[in-house]
C-alpha cells in the first residue's frame, strides 16, 4: 500500500500494548499465600508515593509583579493571562481531585468509608498501572500509563507555576496546556488588539528555527516547542520535511514561531500538517466542527510533493 516500513512496528506496537493490557485485567486481584507483598499493601504504598508528588494548588497570591497586569485603557488582563487564569482551573480541579480521592482511597482500605464503585475502580488500576477513570474525566487528554501521567502533571503545573511567579516565558511547551487551542486563540488576540485588527482576518505563519530554546520571546507570536512528529521527521540540515528513518517512530521537532498574519495563505509546495494532542488523534466533535484533539495546522516546508505526506498520514503530537 505504499506504506513505510515503520507502519508495521506501529502496528506491531498497537498490538502488543492491547495484548498486554488485555492479560493485566485477567489477572486476579488477589493471589494465593506467599512472601510478596498482598494489594492491599501494594496499593496503600502507591498512594502515599503519588500524594508526596501531588504539586500544591496553584493560587492568584503567588503572581509575579509581571503578572496578571490590567490594561490601563480597557480595565482587562492580558490574553494570555487570561489563558493562564483558565488553565489555572483546570490544573487546580485536577489536583484537588487527585487529593481527596487518594484520602477516600485510603479511608476505604481501612474500611473506614464504603468503597465506592469509583473507587473499587481505582483500586484496580493502581494494581495494573493504570490512570483510573475518577481522575481521567478531569484530566488532559493523556495515553499515559499511571506512572508516567503523573510525572506528566508534575511538570505541567511546575510550568504553570514558573509562569505565574515570573511572567511570560520565551518559549512555550505546547504539551503542558489542558486546552492548547485556548492558547492559540488567546495569542491572535494579543496580535489583534495589539495593532486593532480584526481576529477573525488572523491565522498563523510558522518559521521553524533550531532545537535550541530562545532566551527572549518574539515581539509578535510565540515560540512553541515540544512537537514530535510521526509518519514523516523534520530535517535540521535542509530544514524540510522529509521520509522517516527506519526505527524512528516520533521525531522530536525543532522551535516554531507562531507567528499573527493578517490574510495569511500557505506557501506553494508547503505541508499544512496537523497538530494533535494525542497519538489516537481522535475525539469529540466540537462547536467549532474539528475533533477535540486537533489544536492546529502546522504550516512546513516539503523536500517533495505535500499530498505524500496526507497518504503517509504525517502528523504533530503534542
Amino acid at each position: 500500500f505504499g506504506m513505510h516500513e515503520n507502519a508495521d512496528i506501529t502496528f506491531n506496537r498497537a498490538e502488543s500494548t492491547a495484548l498486554s493490557a488485555t492479560i493485566l485485567h485477567l489477572q486476579p486481584r488477589e493471589t494465593s499465600e506467599g512472601t510478596g507483598k498482598s494489594s492491599y499493601e501494594l496499593v496503600t504504598e502507591l498512594i502515599t508515593e503519588i500524594e508526596s508528588k501531588t504539586p500544591d494548588l496553584l493560587n492568584d497570591e503567588e503572581a509575579g509583579e509581571f503578572t496578571f497586569i490590567v490594561n490601563e485603557q480597557s480595565g482587562l488582563l492580558t490574553s494570555l493571562d487570561t489563558v493562564l487564569k483558565q488553565e489555572m482551573v483546570k490544573f487546580n480541579r485536577l489536583v484537588n481531585r487527585i487529593k481527596t480521592s487518594l484520602t477516600d482511597l485510603r479511608k476505604a482500605i481501612n474500611g473506614i468509608i464504603v468503597m465506592s464503585s469509583d473507587l473499587d475502580q481505582m483500586y484496580t488500576a493502581f494494581l495494573i498501572n493504570e490512570l483510573p477513570q475518577i481522575w481521567n474525566k478531569v484530566s488532559f487528554a493523556s495515553l499515559k500509563t499511571l506512572g508516567s501521567w503523573v510525572k506528566d502533571v508534575v511538570l505541567r503545573v511546575d510550568f504553570m507555576r514558573t509562569w505565574l511567579r515570573d511572567g511570560l516565558p520565551s518559549c512555550f511547551p505546547l504539551p503542558v496546556f489542558f486546552f492548547p487551542q485556548g492558547f492559540m486563540t488567546g495569542t491572535l488576540q494579543t496580535y489583534a488588539r495589539k495593532y486593532q485588527v480584526a481576529i477573525d482576518t488572523l491565522q498563523f505563519e510558522f518559521n521553524a528555527l533550531s532545537d535550541q530554546i530562545p532566551e527572549h520571546g518574539p515581539d509578535d507570536g510565540v515560540y512553541i516547542s515540544g512537537l514530535f512528529m510521526e509518519g514523516a521527521r523534520w530535517d535540521f540540515e535542509k530544514r524540510q520535511v522529509c521520509d522517516s528513518r527506519l526505527g524512528e517512530v516520533f521525531v522530536s521537532m525543532p522551535v516554531i514561531h507562531f507567528k499573527p498574519a493578517v490574510d495569511h495563505t500557505i506557501p506553494h509546495g508547503w505541508y499544512s500538517c496537523p497538530v494533535y494532542k494525542t497519538a489516537e488523534r481522535k475525539g469529540v466533535l466540537s462547536t467549532t466542527g474539528l475533533s477535540t484533539n486537533f489544536v492546529v495546522a502546522v504550516e512546513l516546508p516539503s523536500s517533495t510533493d505535500p499530498t505524500r505526506w496526507i497518504m503517509a498520514g504525517a502528523a504533530c503530537l503534542c
